[in-house]
């Protein structure tokens, strides 16, 4: 009975899947604390470049003016 506890290694591969799958989501968070300022900052200007746009009615130096 012992012997067949000691060579059951089932349980030994789902521990080191979770650990596995742990170090993902950690890579993951901090991936997104380094890019999603970046990102924000492409909406934002993003936005304002809308904003501009449609208030003016010009894109750069083409368009009329309202």
């Amino acid at each position: 009975m012992f012997s067949q506890l000691i060579h059951d290694e089932e349980g030994q591969s789902t521990v080191e899947y979770m650990l596995l799958i742990s170090v993902i989501v950690i890579a993951l968070v901090a991936a997104a604390y380094v890019f999603v300022p970046a990102f924000e900052r492409g909406v934002q200007d993003l936005g304002n470049d809308v904003r501009k746009i449609l208030s003016t009615g010009k894109i750069g130096k083409t368009g009329t003016t309202r």
